[in-house]
C-alpha cells in the first residue's frame, strides 16, 4: 500500500530502533558508505549503549574477525587481560577449585564440554530439529554426576540461550552454540576464563568503545527514552510510531533489538511466520536477569590476600575479576526482581574470600539487564524494508556475543543500503551478508568421539557389566569343572 501523502520522499533514509552495539555499528557502517544519508536512532533506555554500558570491560578473541576488524577501523585498542600475568604467582578464588570433589567435577566438566564441541560440526542454523529429544537439563543430568559441574552447565545454558536448561532441548542448544563459535568459546567469554586461563582472550574497555562510537555519530540524532510501539510497512517506506505518539517515516528500518522485543511490536501487515518466536507453552515464564557490578577501592585487597582477583561462585553464579589495581567488576545471574539484593550478595561473597575490607568500596555501580531469549534461528534476509539486527536475533556467527552484535550490525547496514542506495553496495559487501557455516572444524575420528562420550555413569555401568560377566563366566567354569 502507498503512503497517505503519496510518493513524497520521507525526511529519513534509515531509522534504527535500538542504540546498542548492533544499532551503533549499523549507523557507522551506513554513514561510512554514504555520509549524506539521514540516519536517526531511537532508544528506549535513558542513555545509548544498551548492554554495552560505559563501565567495566568485555572479553574478546582474536579469531572474532569481524569484531577485531571493526575495532581496528575505529582505532579502539584491545589489551591483554591483566589477570593472565598474575595467574602463575597468585591464586584464583573459584568454587570449582574448592572441596574434595573439585578435581573430579572439573574433569567431568572438561570432558563434557569437549564432547559437545566434538559433536558441534553437524549443527548449524539449517539443521532440522529431531523429535523426542531430551532437554538440556536431562542431557546434563545423564552425563554429569557431580552437582557442582551440573550447576555450572545450567548457568552456561541460561547465559547463552536466555532460558533455563529445562526449557531448551539439546538440538536447539547445539545449534545456538554452533552459531556462537562452540561451547568452549562461550565458557571463555562468559566466565572470563576456563578451567585453565586462555591466552587468546583479551580485554576491551566498554567506556572507550562507547565513547568512540558516540563521538563519530555526534552529528546524528539519537533520541533516548523513546520506545517503538508500532511498525507499518508500506510499499516504498516504513512508518514507526513510538511511545510518545511521534511517527518516524523512513525508506528502511533496522530493528536492532532482541527478537522477543521485535515480536512485541505491532506490525501492519502482520509479521511473517518465519520471523516469529515459537511459543513455549501457554503460561509465560519469568525471565532471568544479569546484573553487572563495578567496584572501586583504595587498595587491592584481593592481592593482599594472595589472590589474582578471579572469582567464580556457581550457585548463585557470580563472576568477578580485577579491572585494574583499584577496580573490580563482574556480573551476577539471578531471577527477576532480585536486582536490589545483588550488592549485598556480591559484597558478602567477596568479603568471605578477600577480607572484610571488600564490604566498604569507595564507589559501587550496577547495571541490570534482562536475558534475551535466543530460541530461534538467526535471521539473515530482511523482510522487504525491515531488517533485523542485534546479537541475539540475527547474527550469523558469534551469536549472542559481542562479535555477533557487530556482525549483525554490519549485515543490517549492507541490507539497508542495498534497499535505498544499491549503487554503493559492492560484491564484497554482498558476500558478507550471506549466512555461513561458522563452527568449521575437522571431524574427530571414531575413537576420539567414543572416548569423549565416556563419563562416570557409563564407565561405572561398563565396569560393573564386565566384572559381572567375568564373575559369571568364572562361576560357570568352576561349576562345570
Amino acid at each position: 500500500m502507498d503512503l497517505p501523502f503519496g510518493n513524497e520522499l520521507p525526511e529519513l533514509d534509515v531509522l534504527i530502533v535500538g542504540a546498542g552495539l548492533s544499532g551503533l555499528t549499523s549507523a557507522l557502517k551506513i554513514l561510512n558508505k554514504v555520509d549524506t544519508l539521514n540516519v536517526k536512532i531511537i532508544e528506549e533506555s535513558p542513555v545509548p549503549g544498551g548492554q554495552l554500558c560505559s563501565e567495566g570491560k568485555r572479553f574478546v578473541k582474536q579469531d572474532q574477525s569481524e569484531l577485531m576488524a571493526f575495532l581496528n577501523q575505529q582505532n579502539v585498542t584491545v589489551d591483554e587481560a591483566k589477570e593472565y600475568d598474575k595467574i602463575e604467582s597468585l591464586s584464583r578464588c573459584w568454587q570449582l577449585d574448592r572441596g574434595l570433589t573439585s578435581a573430579p567435577a572439573k574433569l567431568e566438566l572438561w570432558r563434557y564440554i569437549n564432547m559437545l564441541d566434538n559433536r558441534m560440526k553437524k549443527f548449524d542454523s539449517r539443521y532440522k530439529y529431531r523429535k523426542r529429544i531430551p532437554t538440556m537439563e536431562s542431557h546434563i543430568c545423564k552425563n554429569l554426576f557431580f552437582n557442582l559441574s551440573r550447576k555450572f552447565m545450567y548457568n552456561l545454558v541460561t547465559l547463552a540461550s536466555g532460558v533455563s536448561a529445562k526449557d531448551i532441548n539439546f538440538d536447539e542448544f547445539m545449534c545456538l552454540c554452533s552459531a556462537s563459535g562452540g561451547v568452549t568459546l562461550l565458557v571463555e567469554l562468559f566466565n572470563c576464563s576456563y578451567l585453565t586461563m586462555p591466552k587468546s582472550v583479551q580485554s576491551l574497555s566498554c567506556r572507550t568503545l562507547l565513547d568512540t562510537l558516540l563521538e563519530k555519530l555526534n552529528q546524528n540524532e539519537i533520541q533516548c527514552d523513546v520506545k517503538a510501539i508500532k511498525v507499518e510497512h508500506f510499499k516504498n517506506y516504513v512508518q514507526v510510531t513510538d511511545s510518545t505518539g511521534q511517527k518516524h517515516i523512513a525508506q528502511a528500518v533496522i530493528l536492532a533489538i532482541p527478537c522477543d522485543k521485535v515480536n512485541a511490536l505491532q506490525f501492519e501487515p502482520q509479521l511473517p511466520k518465519n520471523f516469529r518466536t515459537v511459543a513455549r507453552g501457554k503460561e509465560e515464564k519469568p525471565k532471568g536477569q544479569i546484573t553487572e557490578f563495578f567496584l572501586s577501592y583504595d587498595n587491592s585487597h584481593w592481592i593482599d590476600q594472595g589472590y589474582s582477583g578471579q572469582f567464580l561462585n556457581v550457585d548463585p553464579l557470580v563472576v568477578g575479576h580485577e579491572s585494574n589495581s583499584l577496580e573490580y567488576s563482574g556480573y551476577m545471574l539471578h531471577t527477576n526482581g532480585q536486582a536490589d539484593n545483588v550488592r549485598d550478595t556480591v559484597l558478602d561473597m567477596l568479603a568471605a574470600q578477600f577480607g572484610d575490607e571488600m564490604l566498604n568500596p569507595v564507589d559501587y555501580k550496577q547495571l541490570t539487564c534482562e536475558l534475551s531469549s535466543a530460541l530461534h534461528k538467526p535471521q539473515v534476509k530482511p523482510w522487504n524494508r525491515i531488517i533485523w539486527s542485534s546479537s541475539a536475533s540475527a547474527a550469523t556467527s558469534n551469536r549472542n556475543l559481542m562479535g555477533g552484535a557487530v556482525e549483525s550490525g554490519l549485515r543490517a547496514a549492507i541490507n539497508a543500503l542495498f534497499i535505498i542506495r544499491p549503487q554503493v553496495v559492492g560484491w564484497q559487501d554482498l558476500s558478507d551478508v550471506h549466512e555461513r557455516k561458522n563452527h568449521s572444524r575437522d571431524s574427530p575420528n571414531y575413537f576420539l568421539s567414543l572416548i569423549s562420550r565416556l563419563n562416570l555413569y557409563n564407565v561405572t555401568f561398563y565396569s560393573v557389566f564386565v566384572v559381572g560377566l567375568i564373575c559369571l563366566l568364572g562361576y560357570g567354569y568352576n561349576h562345570s569343572a
